[in-house]
Protein backbone atom coordinates (compact mmCIF):
# COMPACT_ATOMS: atom_id res chain seq x y z
CA UNK A 1 0.00 0.00 0.00
CA UNK A 2 1.13 3.47 -0.66
CA UNK A 3 1.48 6.23 1.92
CA UNK A 4 -1.76 7.94 0.86
CA UNK A 5 -3.85 4.81 1.42
CA UNK A 6 -2.31 4.20 4.82
CA UNK A 7 -3.04 7.77 5.91
CA UNK A 8 -6.62 7.44 4.65
CA UNK A 9 -7.13 4.22 6.65
CA UNK A 10 -5.65 5.82 9.78
CA UNK A 11 -7.94 8.83 9.41
CA UNK A 12 -11.03 6.64 8.95
CA UNK A 13 -10.07 4.52 11.95
CA UNK A 14 -9.66 7.63 14.08
CA UNK A 15 -13.09 8.89 12.98
CA UNK A 16 -14.68 5.56 13.90
CA UNK A 17 -13.05 5.62 17.33
CA UNK A 18 -14.19 9.20 17.92
CA UNK A 19 -17.78 8.39 16.94
CA UNK A 20 -17.73 5.31 19.16
CA UNK A 21 -16.39 7.39 22.06
CA UNK A 22 -19.22 9.90 21.61
CA UNK A 23 -21.79 7.11 21.78
CA UNK A 24 -20.18 5.61 24.89
CA UNK A 25 -20.28 8.96 26.67
CA UNK A 26 -24.09 8.82 26.56
CA UNK A 27 -24.18 5.67 28.69
CA UNK A 28 -23.81 5.56 32.45
CA UNK A 29 -21.08 2.96 32.86
CA UNK A 30 -20.63 3.62 36.58
CA UNK A 31 -23.79 1.79 37.68
CA UNK A 32 -23.61 -1.17 40.05
CA UNK A 33 -24.17 -4.73 38.94
CA UNK A 34 -26.96 -6.82 40.42
CA UNK A 35 -26.59 -10.47 41.28
CA UNK A 36 -29.49 -12.82 41.87
CA UNK A 37 -29.46 -16.22 43.53
CA UNK A 38 -32.26 -18.43 42.31
CA UNK A 39 -33.25 -21.43 44.39
CA UNK A 40 -35.75 -22.74 41.87
CA UNK A 41 -34.21 -25.38 39.68
CA UNK A 42 -37.09 -26.01 37.34
CA UNK A 43 -39.15 -22.92 36.62
CA UNK A 44 -41.24 -24.48 33.86
CA UNK A 45 -43.06 -27.16 35.83
CA UNK A 46 -43.38 -28.57 39.30
CA UNK A 47 -40.97 -31.35 40.25
CA UNK A 48 -42.72 -34.64 40.85
CA UNK A 49 -41.67 -38.12 41.84
CA UNK A 50 -40.81 -40.27 38.84
CA UNK A 51 -42.98 -43.28 38.27
CA UNK A 52 -41.12 -46.36 37.13
CA UNK A 53 -42.42 -48.36 34.21
CA UNK A 54 -42.34 -52.08 35.07
CA UNK A 55 -42.16 -53.04 31.38
CA UNK A 56 -39.04 -50.95 30.77
CA UNK A 57 -36.54 -53.47 32.15
CA UNK A 58 -38.06 -56.31 30.15
CA UNK A 59 -38.05 -54.31 26.90
CA UNK A 60 -34.54 -53.01 27.55
CA UNK A 61 -33.13 -56.50 28.14
CA UNK A 62 -34.77 -57.74 24.92
CA UNK A 63 -32.76 -55.28 22.82
CA UNK A 64 -29.52 -55.56 24.82
CA UNK A 65 -26.74 -57.30 22.86
CA UNK A 66 -25.76 -59.58 25.76
CA UNK A 67 -27.37 -60.35 29.14
CA UNK A 68 -25.89 -62.58 31.87
CA UNK A 69 -27.75 -65.15 34.03
CA UNK A 70 -28.53 -62.58 36.74
CA UNK A 71 -30.27 -60.32 34.22
CA UNK A 72 -27.57 -57.66 33.90
CA UNK A 73 -26.43 -56.21 30.60
CA UNK A 74 -22.88 -57.27 29.69
CA UNK A 75 -20.87 -54.57 27.92
CA UNK A 76 -17.41 -54.44 26.44
CA UNK A 77 -14.84 -52.29 28.21
CA UNK A 78 -13.49 -49.52 25.99
CA UNK A 79 -10.08 -50.29 24.49
CA UNK A 80 -8.88 -46.82 25.54
CA UNK A 81 -9.45 -47.66 29.22
CA UNK A 82 -6.89 -49.54 31.28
Amino acid sequence: MDEKTIEKIKKEAEEIINKFSEVLEKFNLEMEESYYIIDTRNVLREDEAVESNPEFREKFLKIAPKVNKEGYVVVEKGSWLK
